[in-house]
Formats: C-alpha cells, structure tokens, sequence
C-alpha cells in the first residue's frame, strides 16, 4: 500500500501531503495518516484529539491556534464538499508573520495539510455541507485558545461578509500580535 507524500512544503512547518487513494468497485479507500512515513521524513506527529466540522457554504471559521503547553500541530482535510483552507503565520518574530498560505481542499482531492505549532488556521466553505477532519497533536484547552480576526491577516478572501462565529467576529488584529 502506497504511503504519504509530501507534495510541498509552502512555509516551514506547513506540508500539504497527497494523501493515497484507492477506488475500487466498492467505492474507495483513503489513507489518511502513517506516523511512521511523517517520521521517516522528519515530521514527527502524534494525534492526541480530533474534530469533525460541518459547514455550510459562505462560513469562515478562523483564524484560530493554541499556545504554551496546548500549542499543537494540527493535520486537516476536507472529506465532504470544498474549502479554501487558510494558514497564517502567527509569531511576531517570526520572518514569515502574516505571510498567509491558501489551499482549496475537497471531499475528492485526497490532500491533507500538516500544520506546525505557531501557526493560526481557518477555512472558508465554498460549497454547502462540507466536512473538515481535523487532528490535532495536543488535546483542546479553551483558556490557551487564541485567534486572529480574519480580515486582518494579508489575504484576499473570497467573501467580504462571511458567516462568522461570535467568536471568531471578536478576534484581534494580527497586529496587536507585534
């Protein structure tokens, strides 16, 4: 059985992987994690929880991360529908701050994103019903959970109102980061 490929690597730490996929008269199987094949490639990640969201078209939700010790890397795919998934570095000293990196993702694309610590995610739902898998390495603490508002990080997003979460509304700027 083919394994994970990391098909590019757009900032450090971030890794969009081709995830193998194997259709058949049944239907179709597809691999989405082997932590000895992220290893073998010096990626090390150990799930510790995982999510399923469900969205409708127009939601955004975003631009989340957790810090100090509930940090995690987060490894998501789309497996219903179509995203256009968003990452953006969130540390201040870091020389890629504010240097967003967008993936349309989909139920059929069998591709996968690896997100390292340090790192703010969101995505926004391009068609109805669709399905966002997500793990992450560390299990959710809601008082080291942080966020930055959408519209302020150096992307171009494909809808000026989308539908957003309370929370996510109240999000600072990227700025107040700095």
């Amino acid at each position: 059985m083919s394994d994970l490929q990391i098909r590019h690597q757009p900032l450090p730490g971030v890794f969009v992987l081709d995830c193998p996929h194997f259709p058949d008269h049944r239907g179709d199987f597809t691999k989405l994690f082997h932590a000895q094949t992220l290893l073998a490639q010096g990626i090390a990640f150990t799930p510790a929880e995982s999510f399923l969201t469900r969205s409708n078209a127009g939601v955004l939700r975003g631009m989340h991360f957790q810090v100090d010790e509930a940090a995690h890397d987060k490894l998501v795919t789309c497996i219903k529908g179509r995203v256009l998934d968003v990452v953006v570095d969130a540390r201040p000293d870091s020389p890629h701050f504010n240097h967003p990196f967008a993936i349309e993702l989909t139920g059929t694309s069998n591709t996968a994103l690896l997100i390292s610590k340090g790192y703010a995610h969101g995505f926004f739902t391009i068609e109805d019903d669709s399905w966002m898998l997500y793990s992450t390495s560390t299990v959710y603490c809601s008082s080291l959970d942080r966020g930055v508002l959408w519209s302020s990080i150096a992307f171009k997003w494909p809808s000026e109102q989308p539908v957003l979460s309370e929370r996510d509304e109240r999000h600072p700027s990227i700025q107040e980061l700095v």
